[in-house]
C-alpha cells in the first residue's frame, strides 16, 4: 500500500470560541461513529481560546472547587473531555489537530503504536528542522508514553480513540506563546486540588521547563496558521468536497447534536462539585 501521506485526504478547520468549546469533542466523536462514510482519511483542525481541557481523572482531585475557582480567577474557561488523561491548555498559541483513519480504508485495522507512528511521521515530515523524538516527558503537564518532544522538552501530547469503524489520533501542539505560563497555570491548577493531601492518583508534578514552542525551537516567529499549513503539505492531494457533503448531511446532524448532548451531561459533574 503506498504511504499514507501520498492519499487523497479530506481536512477542514474549525476555529472555536468559549461558548461553543463542547463541539470540539463532540465534532470528533461524531466523525469517529461517521467513520464508515469517509470516502478518504480526514485532517481536522481546531483551536480554543485560554481554555482548560480537563480530564476524566481530574474529578478525583480532593479540592477540585478550589481547583476550578483558581482557573476562573485566571480568566480561563474550562470544561471535561469525555476520555482518560489530565489538564492540557489550549489558547491561541496551541494547535489541535487530529487525524482519522477509518478501517475500510487500510489494508489492516491499526494497532495503537501504528497510529501514533503515523501522527509522529506527519509532524516530523512539517518541520524537518527539528528532530522529534516519541516518549514520556515526566514533569509536563498530562504526560504520556508518545509525548513529542525536542531535547527532551516536550512540544505535544497524543491520545487516540478507536471504533469498529476507525481511529483517530489527536494531538495538541504548543506552536507559540508563552509556555511557561501554561506550565505554570497547570502545575498551580493541580497545587490547589490537592492542597495538603496525599497525592495517591499520581497527578503530574510539573516542571514548566520541561515544555517549549516550536516558535522557539525555530528561533523564529510561527502562526497557528503557518503551522496548520505546513501539516497540510504533508498531504499533497487535499480537499473538502467530500467532507462537507457529509457533514451537511441530517444524520450527521443529529449524531453530531446526540454527542454535544452527551458532553454538556458530562460537564455536570463538575457543577455538583
Amino acid at each position: 500500500m503506498q504511504n499514507f501521506t501520498q492519499q487523497h485526504v479530506e481536512y477542514f478547520d474549525q476555529p472555536l470560541l468559549p461558548a461553543n468549546n463542547l463541539t470540539s469533542f463532540a465534532y470528533t466523536n461524531a466523525l469517529l461513529r461517521s467513520s464508515e462514510q469517509f470516502t478518504a482519511p480526514l485532517l481536522h483542525f481546531w483551536t480554543l481560546q485560554d481554555s482548560v481541557i480537563l480530564g476524566l481523572k481530574d474529578q478525583r482531585l480532593p479540592h477540585l472547587k478550589d481547583a476550578l475557582s483558581f482557573l476562573h480567577d485566571r480568566q480561563h474557561h474550562y470544561f471535561m473531555r469525555n476520555s482518560g488523561g489530565l489538564a492540557v491548555v489550549s489558547d491561541s498559541g496551541v494547535l489541535n489537530f487530529s487525524l482519522f483513519f477509518p478501517w475500510h480504508l487500510e489494508d489492516h485495522q491499526l494497532t495503537i503504536d501504528e497510529a501514533y507512528q503515523r501522527m509522529e511521521e506527519v509532524v516530523a515530515k512539517a518541520f524537518p528542522e527539528l528532530t522529534i523524538e516519541t516518549g514520556e516527558i515526566t514533569h509536563s503537564y498530562c504526560p504520556g508514553s508518545f509525548d513529542l518532544s525536542v531535547n527532551q522538552q516536550k512540544i505535544g501530547g497524543i491520545s487516540q480513540r478507536r471504533n469498529a469503524a476507525g481511529v483517530v489520533v489527536m494531538l495538541y501542539l504548543s506552536v507559540s506563546g508563552n509556555q511557561m505560563a501554561r506550565g505554570e497555570l497547570i502545575r498551580d491548577f493541580y497545587t490547589r486540588g490537592l492542597q495538603d493531601v496525599d497525592n495517591k492518583w499520581h497527578f503530574p508534578d510539573i516542571w514548566p521547563t520541561a515544555m517549549t514552542t516550536l516558535a522557539d525551537l525555530l528561533h523564529q516567529p510561527l502562526t497557528v496558521t503557518q503551522t496548520k499549513q505546513r501539516l497540510l503539505n504533508v498531504f499533497p492531494d487535499h480537499g473538502q468536497d467530500d467532507f462537507h457533503q457529509l457533514t451537511w448531511s441530517g444524520s450527521f446532524i443529529k449524531l453530531a447534536n446526540d454527542e454535544l448532548t452527551a458532553m454538556t451531561r458530562l460537564q455536570e459533574r463538575l457543577d455538583k462539585e
